[in-house]
């Protein structure tokens, strides 16, 4: 395991103050994690493992906060599995004088004046030989000028900096002096070298001990404290159902000895930063509350965007522990964070058994989160290749969505061009490229595609080559003709400098006796009749082709005498047909001048015309 750098909390490190023995006393066992008094080498316990605590009626009236509070602390004491040891009190009618020595176990608050300078509580400690006779347990009635908090859940903030406005939680307080009046002593004691070793617990000599467990805040004894009350009290006759539970702590050991400081994690920078990618060190604690061996016990580490945290939460990692009865560890866990993951800032947490694999007594204590919030940063934007494409000019051109390596944290990105052609456009939320009329080039287009975000800035090469189009041909109109050679128009296409050369022109359809020039696309018909036709080119070249359709109608000319020849003399029979007198059908063919499939007055200009032109 590799600790990382321990964070400095900027609070005052005000120790609790237990006086020794007023009789003669000596230090437990220091191979365990707790201390005990002994008498003779015999450990001191209260007799029948039952003490009575006598409360002042002015420091807890009763239904108050504070005596609420003072309850659960000896509450908390009587729980302990596997432990004989009991709480009970009784209410005082009125305060009397305290005397640590009337066999009384006096708890109340005196002036802060009275205690030495930083004492949140003292536990005076009298023994009678290998048996307690009196504990008193004095509060300081407003530490440090600023008073205590009765929160029951006091959060890290609350807890970690108690001045200058939060307050000191009572409840961690009692628990902690409630610890000494039932025979327990500091641990470390304070005689330790500097840099000893210590395990957070309720009888940790500094404020705040070892702190609430969990997401909750709840302020529960841990491993050591349950142990130490074990060895001093330990449960006689048939035991209970086992107890399963397993505990997240809040709190872990601090740089300083015997003070703890809620759990944290370290990042490659000062501040609590870090990027996708890289390695974040998270240290806590976490313990067997229970009274069962549990083992391959499932450890998961999570980012969540609010202060809960709980399985559906962005997992980052998971470990099994093996958890003996009684065990507790504070661990520096290294996790590899995700390499694509939203820019933003995420509370990181952890939660035991968090595939809720074991049944437990109490599910409320697996979960801790960590007070700092941890800012992931933007990386800088990486473009993936984007490569190359090739496009037919004369048609508009519309390019793929760049990607870059890790979209879910580089977006949003604005997209730019630095050298774009006329005309073509890049769109800044999708970097699509679009270009309407591509220009045909005999190179390839090099374009410079820029992705910007918070982090940075990224260009990548994107070639473009633009080949000729397949032909399209410019519409011909429809045409009328009359009898005689037909010859027509050259066809063009609508965009020469991308469509041309024009390998060949072809007929797809046409009236029998049509033929085309396959280099110019002019089309010949020697004996027009009939009608109407439809023609169809083709235009064919490197790339592809393309067809062109009109229609053609070969009208009358005119000569409804038959003579051979268009004059005045067909004057007449043109007007008989006109009017109706004259229905033959040869004669009312010449006379559809304008090839509308009727012979009328529409047709009176283009005969006029035609005889006026002369043969």
């Amino acid at each position: 395991k590799t600790r990382g750098r321990a964070v400095k909390l900027k609070s005052r490190h005000i120790a609790f103050l237990s006086l020794a023995c007023l009789l003669p006393w000596s230090a437990g066992d220091r191979a365990t994690a707790f201390s005990y008094f002994e008498f003779g080498g015999v450990k001191v316990v209260w007799f029948g493992a039952q003490s009575v605590r006598c409360l002042s009626p002015t420091t807890f009236p009763e239904g108050s906060e504070p005596d609420t509070i003072i309850l659960a602390s000896m509450g908390l004491w009587n729980i302990v599995p596997l432990c004989d040891f009991e709480y009970f009190f009784n209410r005082l009618l009125q305060d009397f004088p305290i005397d640590h020595f009337d066999g009384f176990n006096d708890t109340a608050a005196v002036p802060a004046a009275t205690l030495d300078p930083g004492v949140l509580g003292v536990t005076y400690l009298v023994n009678n030989g290998a048996q307690w006779f009196d504990m008193d347990v004095l509060f300081s009635d407003l530490p440090e000028g600023i008073g205590w908090t009765m929160e029951t859940n006091p959060d890290c903030e609350v807890v970690a900096n108690p001045l200058p406005n939060n307050g000191f939680s009572f409840l961690l307080v009692a628990v902690h002096e409630l610890g000494h009046a039932l025979g327990l002593g500091h641990d470390p004691i304070g005689d330790e070298p500097p840099g000893a070793s210590w395990f957070i617990q309720t009888m940790n000599p500094r404020y705040p001990n070892a702190g609430p467990v969990g997401q909750e805040n709840i302020i529960e004894l841990h491993t050591e404290d349950r142990r130490g009350a074990r060895f001093l009290y330990p449960h006689g006759g048939p035991s209970g159902p086992p107890l399963v539970d397993l505990a997240n702590a809040g709190y872990t050991t601090g740089p300083i000895l015997g003070k703890s400081i809620p759990v944290f994690f370290d990042t490659p920078g000062v501040l609590p930063e870090i990027l996708p990618g890289e390695e974040l060190i998270v240290r806590s604690v976490i313990e067997n509350f229970g009274t069962t061996n549990e083992f391959m016990v499932r450890h998961g580490f999570y980012l969540s965007t609010d202060e809960i945290i709980d399985a559906g939460d962005l997992p980052i990692g998971d470990i099994l522990w093996d958890m003996p009865f009684e065990d507790g560890f504070e661990y520096d866990a290294v996790i590899d964070m995700p390499a694509d993951i939203p820019a933003g800032d995420y509370y990181v947490g952890s939660l035991l058994d968090d595939l809720d694999e074991i049944a437990e007594e109490f599910e409320d204590n697996n979960a801790v989160v960590y007070c700092d919030l941890l800012t992931v940063n933007q990386l800088q934007p990486q473009i993936n290749p984007i490569g190359q494409e090739i496009v037919n000019c004369g048609e508009p051109y519309t390019g793929p969505a760049p990607t870059v390596t890790a979209p879910l944290n580089m977006n949003p990105i604005t997209w730019s061009l630095d050298n774009p052609e006329p005309g073509m456009t890049i769109d800044e939320n999708t970097g699509v490229i679009s270009w309407p009329s591509p220009v045909r080039s005999p190179f390839l287009y090099t374009l410079i595609v820029r992705a910007t975000n918070t982090g940075g800035t990224d260009t990548d090469t994107f070639f473009l080559g633009v080949d000729a189009g397949p032909p399209n041909i410019v519409p011909l109109p429809d045409q009328c003709i009359s009898t005689g050679p037909y010859t027509g128009p050259t066809p063009q296409v609508s965009d020469p400098p991308c469509m041309l050369p024009i390998i060949n022109w072809s007929l797809d359809t046409a009236p029998p006796g049509m033929t085309i020039n396959f280099a110019t696309g002019i089309t010949s018909w020697p004996a027009p009749s009939g009608g109407p036709h439809v023609v169809t080119i083709r235009a064919t070249n490197a790339v592809g082709n393309g067809i062109m359709s009109w229609t053609l109608t070969v009208g009358g000319d005119g000569d409804v005498d038959q003579s051979g020849t268009l004059d005045l003399n067909d004057v007449a029979p043109f007007a008989s047909v006109l009017v109706g007198l004259d229905a033959d059908p040869d004669h009312v063919a010449a006379s559809d001048i304008n090839c509308d499939g009727a012979s009328d007055g529409r047709d009176i200009q283009p005969f006029v015309e035609s005889i006026m032109n002369g043969p």
